[in-house]
């Protein structure tokens, strides 16, 4: 879906919004977790349902990260911590690089999965990373369990893939929204393009059908 010179602007893109990070240990682990796992982030789908092509984990955290802030800027006196948000929203699904293979190495649903990562899901790989880098500064422990909150509580629901414990900050309920936003919209885009005006079409795991629009002003081309 993208080629590589797509993907490095979206990874310029994320360190840009690294630098937007106040907390110098937090912009500093941002920065540091972007180079690490840069090869990974290129190479990864985000998952079978959403974002499903190689780099879908970068451009997915791309997404994720402008939308929170565009949800901010929306409720400007909600008053949440930014830098929790942009940083939580940047490595929410960092597990995700430990537990699936590489795009090009996946072959059917079976060998999606690293055989080491099947019992655990990808918020907990990423609090465990995140978690290893914090480790390396002088950092109040409360504070440091609240930045791995935004990881470990971003799907907000119990499932093999969900959260370790559900949210309990503000600014991790607005990572959830992004997320399931863009979650949900991308698989639309190119079934949507394809169907009739007023036809039924199906976007991947959604619950029932959806229908095209019938208006006479409806313009497609936009």
């Amino acid at each position: 879906m993208f080629n590589n010179k797509d993907l490095e602007k979206f990874y310029q893109n994320c360190l840009e919004y690294c630098e937007k990070i106040k907390n110098p240990i937090l912009k500093e682990v941002a920065k540091r977790v972007y180079a690490d796992y840069k090869t990974p982030l290129f190479n990864k789908p985000a998952t079978t349902s959403h974002h499903y092509f190689k780099g879908g984990i970068l451009y997915h955290t791309y997404c994720v990260t402008r939308d929170a802030i565009a949800i901010c800027g929306l409720y400007p006196n909600l008053q949440v911590d930014m830098d929790l948000i942009i940083f939580g929203a940047l490595v929410h699904d960092i597990g995700k690089t430990q537990e699936f293979k590489d795009f090009k190495d996946i072959k059917d649903d079976d060998v999606f999965l690293e055989n080491h990562a099947k019992l655990l899901g990808h918020s907990y790989e990423g609090v465990h990373i995140i978690s290893n880098y914090l480790d390396e500064y002088k950092i109040d422990r409360q504070f440091k369990n609240q930045v791995l909150h935004m990881i470990g509580s971003h799907m907000n629901e119990f499932t093999d893939w969900g959260a370790l414990v559900m949210p309990k900050m503000m600014e991790v309920v607005i990572i959830n929204f992004a997320d399931k936003m863009d979650s949900d919209i991308e698989p639309a885009h190119e079934v949507l393009q394809k169907a009739k005006n007023g036809e039924e079409y199906m976007v991947r795991n959604a619950p029932r059908p959806y229908y095209k629009s019938l208006n006479k002003f409806y313009n497609t081309d936009r």
